[in-house]
């Protein structure tokens, strides 16, 4: 198991790592220690199917303090923006384009790591952007950093990344979004592989500074996340079918 040579600081090749790997404490504590270097991983050659990825992300749970019984339901999720003959969405993130987001935003506790694997890809397009959180905080315009520090975002959970309303929950009666139910994070936060802090914003549609009057929120929201995604942060999957990723 080897990192290629030329990745860069968050995205990497990964060579050698076989679905085999995934069952062995000893592959899956390598695989941590390579996370904790590059915050995305890239696994490509290799024939993974949904029970190699489940046990994959299972070992991953289980090393970085995530109980592996709090995986969601039907463990692996289809994302895709094909539709059923109705017009259905397939997907559990619909049909069209998805937003910046950070996984798991709308947990008390998001996600230590996910995957994901390609099926099937469109022959154009369909590209996959991971921003460095850690390097958007350390390069923030002092004013900006200023502004943050202390603070923290409410993530409403009343609707899915889709549109839909999550289960149990009903439409709110106030527009005021600052009165959803959700979950508060801080801005700035230490993910569970990192030794550092980096930028937390969770979802930027429907959320709110704690503290803030809207327009005030609206606008620090705003400055945060055109700085977070400048290219400079930015690594682009483009994928092969077969593609598996990794990252924090």
């Amino acid at each position: 198991m080897q990192i290629l040579p030329g990745t860069g600081a968050l995205g990497a090749d990964i060579a050698g790592f076989t679905p085999a790997d995934a069952e062995s404490a000893t592959g899956i504590a390598w695989l941590i220690g390579t996370l904790r270097q590059h915050p995305v991983l890239r696994l490509r050659g290799a024939a993974w199917t949904d029970a190699a990825q489940i046990a994959l992300s299972t070992g991953l749970r289980a090393l970085t303090g995530a109980d592996p019984a709090a995986m969601l339901p039907g463990a692996v999720l289809r994302v895709t923006n094909l539709a059923a003959p109705d017009g259905a969405p397939l997907g559990v993130l619909g049909d069209g384009e998805v937003s910046w987001h950070s996984d798991g935003w709308f947990r008390e506790q998001p996600f230590a790591v996910a995957t994901l694997r390609a099926l099937v890809v469109p022959p154009a397009g369909g590209g996959t952007h991971f921003s460095d959180m850690t390097a958007a905080l350390d390069t923030l315009p002092a004013a900006l950093r200023a502004a943050i520090t202390g603070q923290a975002i409410h993530h409403q959970t009343v609707y899915t990344e889709a549109g839909p309303l999550r289960q149990g929950m009903t439409h709110p009666p106030s527009p005021d979004i600052r009165t959803w139910a959700g979950v508060d994070h801080p801005v700035i936060r230490r993910p569970a592989l990192a030794d550092r802090p980096c930028l937390y914003l969770g979802r930027r549609k429907q959320a709110s500074v704690i503290g803030l009057p809207p327009d005030a929120s609206d606008a620090l929201l705003d400055a945060l996340w055109q700085h977070a995604t400048r290219p400079a942060l930015v690594w682009t999957q483009r994928w092969q079918t077969g593609d598996l990723l990794i990252w924090d």
